[in-house]
């Protein structure tokens, strides 16, 4: 009886579908009414298949079999899900469904995920195909998109770039990683994306431990008007030529001080200029991540999936793998109802500023709505549902969401910015200070932490001086000076926010100017795949988390500096592909001239690897850890699984002393494991997991048999009668 089969790609999804059409019953693997069937992927259901699929010889990686390069490639099912999949098969051959309607999510990826199932499931006969394309999943949304569903062959330009980078990331991967790998003797995985990113982490490394520090002076004094010497105030010694404030010798400094501590002055000028602050854009995701790192410490992927719960749980959020930060003007109506509902929200701080602006005209200026800057999906917003009564890590996310599009509809925040230069002994010092006159936009989103009252580019020291009314001419005595002693700093390690922006415009990085400026659309990767780059980097042991910084480890510096492919190393390479994926979604490339391209490229990579001197490269990608504590006579390298003693395979007396890569789903890093060896314990570590999936914390321990065990010191400041606990991690008893 059913005439149409909505394919959605997560089972959350497909129940808003069904709950938004109504009436329907449930089936084992689907949903159905009496027209309707609803079901779903979990995610990716098959797979490009591997190479040992293609020949069976290819399960050991040998240099001789690269490059790898299938004709046609091959799709697998994925192992887990194979059950769904076969549920899908036989929705597809029932004799009553004529139309599938394509649900999964929508961008580039959702399109992979249905053409890949779609190809697997292989239709007994021809299905009318037709998109659903949502940017939020209330029941309203749902509704209003299945009246305008478009034709699948609308997508299928989208569906070709799609293949490519699957595709394109298959060939270069498999090849360099089985070539590096092979010629390492450890593995090595290269990627077109997270290779340049984690490049941008290394190269800041290496400008932080080549930086020489070089002492400097500054000089200050304080200033009392003659007049009236309780409106005294600071300034700042500057070279007028050059504007530079620092002094680069001790006794030149010191001579400063001394020429005008004591000395009778004048004010020479007071410059004072209002300026507005406009309210920033609205967030796409890059943005989103990069902000909730700054403010409370989140990873890219701990947003990524807050924000996705939001956007599939809460339904409070439009679609946030988006890289738009503007608004189509067919939304100016929805912008109308989202600000209505915040008007009746729960929270007082939502309802009082939406009020206030429901009460005016809304400013849809130019850096709100933007039909030429929204492609895919337009910026996050909320959804015209009432904000719900959220807690914990999710309600910061949704709060920011909110506070951004309260934002953009806000006047500009105002300043007064003064400035006075004091001439005192023949010498300039120089006074600034910034004093919020209208707050605007910043009543609702206050400047992040450490910034006080600084403007863009302004520093925080300067804009928090308060300066008094001082009028040209007026004399003042330096009642006090002094020089005091700093260092220049090193560049600081990348934070995941700053490391993001780096990957968002990784353009700007480009040498060649005709080439920056085809790139400046196409950075490191998308929106919705930077979070994963990052969290592959710490997963294969590149790079680890200290704090808030991403530093390289050793085994990361050593794959930029060893990699011959030297194109893998650049922003350049992944900036041409997704400007030319971008053109196969226009129609402006075919998709098979871009992979012959690709084809060709992963072959050259495989040459070059090939063709590397490889006598030390064993040695320095496994670079010892250590002496092995069991033993005392070998020592812990690192291989696929664990950190384990080079004594394991000895004949007489094999050592079989090792610390697993993973420990109840955390990864172990080289710092840690070293830390293992040589101190037997490490501090406390989070991230832990136990079987039932309850995250815990705990130390690392070896125990008498120099096996490793889970240890519960107590907790900070403990309560008396606290005890400590040991043994295993909760709910493994």
């Amino acid at each position: 009886m059913a005439e149409t089969l909505v394919i959605a790609e997560k089972p959350s999804v497909a129940r808003d579908i069904a709950r938004a059409l109504g009436s329907f019953r449930r089936a084992q693997g689907y949903l159905e009414s009496p027209d309707t069937i609803v079901t779903w992927a979990v995610g990716h259901l098959v797979e490009l298949a591997e190479p040992e699929d293609y020949d069976p010889r290819y399960r050991v990686w040998r240099l001789e079999d690269l490059p790898i390069l299938p004709s046609v490639f091959r799709l697998r099912p994925i192992a887990r899900t194979r059950a769904q999949l076969e549920v899908i098969r036989r929705l597809l051959a029932r004799p009553d469904v004529r139309v599938v309607v394509n649900a999964c999510d929508a961008g580039r990826e959702g399109e992979l995920i249905f053409r890949y199932l779609m190809e697997a499931a292989a239709p007994p006969r021809p299905l009318e195909v037709r998109r659903l394309w949502l940017s939020a999943l209330t029941e309203e949304a749902i509704r209003e998109g299945f009246g305008r569903l478009r034709d699948g062959a609308e997508l299928d330009r989208l569906a070709a770039a799609a293949r490519c980078r699957s595709q394109g990331d298959w060939m270069v991967g498999i090849n360099a990683t089985r070539g590096m790998t092979r010629r390492a003797g450890t593995l090595v995985s290269v990627g077109r994306v997270q290779t340049p990113t984690l490049a941008l982490l290394v190269q800041r490394e290496q400008a932080i431990e080549s930086f020489v520090p070089r002492a400097y002076w500054v000089v200050e004094a304080n200033f009392e008007p003659v007049a009236e010497p309780a409106r005294a105030y600071r300034g700042r010694w500057f070279d007028p030529a050059s504007g530079e404030d620092r002094v680069w010798d001790e006794a030149h400094a010191a001579a400063l001080v001394g020429r005008v501590r004591g000395a009778a002055g004048s004010v020479e000028r007071v410059e004072q200029e209002e300026g507005a602050e406009p309210p920033p854009l609205l967030f796409d995701l890059t943005q989103l991540q990069r902000e909730m790192n700054r403010r409370h410490g989140f990873t890219a992927q701990k947003t990524l999936r807050l924000a996705q719960e939001l956007y599939e749980r809460d339904k409070a959020i439009t679609y946030p793998r988006t890289d738009s930060r503007f608004l189509p003007g067919s939304l100016v109506p929805v912008v109308y109802r989202v600000m209505r509902a915040l008007a009746e929200a729960s929270q007082p701080a939502y309802r009082e500023v939406a009020g206030v602006l429901l009460e005016t005209k809304l400013a849809f200026t130019g850096r709100v709505l933007n039909d030429k800057k929204v492609t895919d999906h337009h910026a996050i917003i909320p959804t015209p549902r009432r904000p719900p009564d959220l807690t914990g890590d999710k309600a910061l996310v949704y709060d920011a969401i909110v506070r951004r599009f309260m934002a953009v509809f806000l006047p500009a925040a105002r300043w007064r910015k003064t400035t006075v230069l004091t001439r005192v002994a023949g010498e300039l010092f120089r006074s600034r200070g910034r004093v919020l006159l209208e707050h605007g936009w910043l009543r609702v989103e206050p400047p992040a932490p450490g910034r006080g009252n600084a403007g863009p580019g302004e520093d925080a020291e300067d804009a928090d001086t308060v300066v008094p009314p001082l009028e040209p001419g007026e004399p003042v005595t330096a009642a006090d000076a002094a020089a005091t002693r700093r260092e220049t700093r090193p560049p600081p390690r990348h934070t995941e926010a700053s490391l993001l922006y780096l990957m968002e415009t990784a353009g700007n990085l480009v040498e060649d100017e005709a080439l920056r400026d085809l790139m400046k659309d196409h950075g490191l990767g998308t929106p919705a795949t930077r979070a994963a780059i990052i969290e592959r980097l710490v997963e294969v042991g590149y790079v680890e988390r200290r704090g808030k910084v991403l530093v390289p480890t050793e085994k990361g510096r050593e794959l930029i500096k060893v990699l011959p492919a030297r194109e893998l190393v650049s922003p350049e390479l992944t900036g041409r592909w997704e400007k030319r994926l971008r053109d196969v979604e226009r129609g402006a490339e075919e998709a098979e001239r871009f992979l012959g391209d690709l084809r060709a490229f992963a072959a050259r990579v495989v040459v070059e690897i090939k063709a590397m001197a490889a006598e030390s490269l064993v040695e320095r990608m496994r670079a010892p850890l250590g002496a092995c504590p069991r033993c005392g006579r070998g020592q812990v390298v690192e291989n696929r699984m664990a950190y384990g003693c080079d004594r394991w395979k000895d004949p007489i007396d094999p050592c079989g002393f090792k610390i697993w890569k993973v420990i109840a789903s955390r990864r172990i890093d080289r710092r840690t494991a070293r830390r293992l060896i040589e101190g037997r314990a490490t501090g406390r570590l989070g991230g832990f997991r136990s079987r039932n999936g309850k995250p815990f914390a705990a130390a690392l321990r070896l125990n008498d048999q120099y096996e490793v065990e889970f240890h519960f010191p107590p907790r900070p400041r403990a309560r008396q009668g606290d005890a400590s606990r040991s043994g295993g991690p909760p709910g493994t008893e």
